[in-house]
């Protein structure tokens, strides 16, 4: 009886001991739910570092390796700010803060795709490196109400809320910790790119007519425009793994 007793003890040590093993060498279909935040190494446009996604992955594991693909989901918030104010029209007195104020702020999404490839180290732990695939869309809304002092000579009220919109291939790598059969941990290094815009008024402006299906033309005092700036920011990337 305690011979037996012993050799159930080695063969459970044995399974357990296995099970990573039988982890790395997993072949075939599988499915994941993954769930992520990032930290940007740099903040640009006001948002903030923190951002947050999620992905539904397709893998299949061969003698080789594992190749992932996944659809998914980011945001990166934003926060409230205020803006100074620009040099006036020609022959206006410049804004007086003590009468104007132009408040502000951005977020970015992003739908994608993530296709990479995966390769054990050891027996929990892999590499794993790759593109993600998809379309940044940067939000900027501003609402503005500018005015010399007294408003003696002008008041401007604007508001809006234009977006813009690029397809972007950022790369990332990474190692994945295999928890157990059914959870894993990911750590990561990414590339997001983005192009962010600024809404620019010039106070004092006369109002000309605009065309509302032109990004910011249809807020219509002479010279409102638009800036455009291509960002790429590096983020450090943890993620949770559902593995069904």
């Amino acid at each position: 009886m305690h011979l037996l007793n012993h050799r159930m003890g080695c063969l459970m040590a044995l399974l357990i001991l296995g099970s990573p093993v039988l982890l790395a060498q997993e072949k075939g279909i599988g499915y994941d739910l993954k769930l992520r935040a990032a930290s940007g190494l740099s903040t640009n446009d006001h948002l903030s570092s923190s951002a947050f996604g999620l992905g539904l992955n397709v893998r299949y594991g061969f003698e080789w390796g594992t190749l992932n693909g996944e659809l998914g989901y980011f945001y990166k918030p934003g926060r409230q700010y205020l803006v100074g104010f620009n040099a006036p029209a020609a022959g206006m007195p410049a804004a007086d803060p003590g009468y104007s104020v132009d408040s502000r702020k951005n977020s970015l999404n992003q739908l994608n795709a993530r296709f990479s490839y995966e390769r054990a180290i050891n027996n929990t732990w892999s590499w794993q490196a790759g593109l993600q695939l998809g379309q940044s869309k940067f939000r900027h809304e501003y609402i503005g109400d500018v005015g010399d002092t007294g408003w003696a000579t002008y008041e401007d009220t604007y508001n809006g809320t234009p977006t813009k919109s690029v397809f972007t291939v950022n790369p990332f790598a990474g190692v994945t910790y295999q928890i157990n059969q059914d959870s894993a941990f990911e750590l990561n290094l990414i590339s997001i790119s983005y192009t962010a815009i600024e809404f620019q008024h010039s106070p004092g402006s006369p109002i000309v007519s605009g065309s509302a299906s032109v990004p910011g033309s249809h807020l219509v005092y002479a010279g409102d425009r638009l800036e455009e700036k291509k960002r790429n920011s590096l983020h450090i990337e943890i993620g949770y793994t559902f593995r069904f």
